[in-house]
């Protein structure tokens, strides 16, 4: 009842002007991935759910627009409105995983296609380990660092170090450079080649979300022109005049988008990662691991500690 009650109290302030139009989306936004439950969420993975909730926030835009408040309250049209909002966003992002165009691919095409562009969803056949001897899957690539612990032969905190900035390593695919890379091979003793064969295959699977940041940046450039062009036509016209109000109106919402797509930009949620799920499946691990993993690197982080030795430099 108490989310309701948030969602509802939206229409008023935003006629009473405590809020533009965008920044009330944005709060919608918030009030629904803080309450997944409340919306039927709950199936949809964390990172997913976020992904969905940002390409629909123009939507929230425009129901703010047309909300009528004698046809019910804005909790209902949020609650009513997100399964159709679903089904066409889960209709589109799987339409582009199978990289199919035409009508009717078969389910062949799709799984050819997904293995090629979408390679982190793919899990291995049961027995691929036993099978290969090459030592190129990415499971026999990290088997030592995530096998089971020797503690005759390591400390417990050394293998707990190495798995964390291996899979931080994993995480940040899209941004590590190579020297990092030789620092984290030497570090957890992989091979650089096979850490940058699996970097790749990360990379692959991460264009349409590096995609996805390009455009809302340039979308968030496009909105700072008009900033400051409306800017400098305002500082020409006469103050409160009729001319002087619509430029202002102009400017206050290109200032408004400006600033909620530069926060979208600062987040972690449009970071050009890998979903914690599918890291997982590729180091056939639990998902919650990757986050435990993950959460130890930042607690170093916060502590001014790092996760590797000083000799963390690999023998090559």
């Amino acid at each position: 009842m108490q989310v309701c009650e948030t969602l509802d109290k939206i229409p008023q302030v935003l006629a009473e002007g405590g809020m533009t139009v965008d920044e009330a989306a944005m709060k919608v936004l918030e009030v629904v991935y803080t309450n997944p439950g409340r919306f039927n969420l709950l199936d949809m993975a964390e990172d997913e759910r976020s992904d969905f909730l940002l390409e629909t926030l123009p939507k929230f835009r425009r129901l703010l627009e047309r909300y009528d408040k004698s046809l019910g309250p804005l909790g209902a049209y949020v609650y009513y409105s997100l399964p159709g909002w679903r089904f066409t966003w889960s209709k589109r992002f799987w339409d582009s995983a199978s990289g199919k165009k035409g009508v009717g691919p078969s389910i062949r095409d799709i799984y050819e296609d997904t293995l090629e562009r979408r390679p982190l969803l793919v899990a291995e056949p049961r027995g691929a380990k036993k099978r290969q001897g090459n030592g190129d899957s990415v499971s026999l690539v990290f088997k030592r660092v995530f096998g089971p612990v020797k503690y005759s032969l390591e400390p417990r905190e050394k293998v707990h170090r190495q798995r964390s900035a291996l899979v931080l390593a994993l995480k940040s695919a899209w941004y590590i450079d190579d020297d990092s890379v030789k620092k984290v091979c030497g570090f957890c003793g992989c091979s650089s080649e096979n850490m940058n064969q699996v970097l790749e295959k990360i990379k692959t699977s991460l264009v349409e979300k590096n995609e996805r940041r390009q455009d809302m940046a340039e979308r968030r450039d496009k909105a700072w022109y008009f900033v400051c062009k409306y800017r400098q036509r305002l500082a020409a016209l006469s103050p409160n005049s009729d001319a002087w109000k619509k430029v202002k109106r102009k400017l206050d919402y290109q200032l408004s988008s400006w600033k909620t797509k530069n926060r979208l930009l600062q987040g972690c949620r449009m970071n050009v990662t890998p979903r914690n799920e599918d890291l997982a499946k590729m180091l056939h691990l639990h998902p919650h691991r990757i986050t435990a993993f993950l959460r130890y690197a930042r607690k170093m982080a916060d502590q001014g500690e790092t996760l590797l030795s000083s000799e963390s430099a690999e023998d090559e």
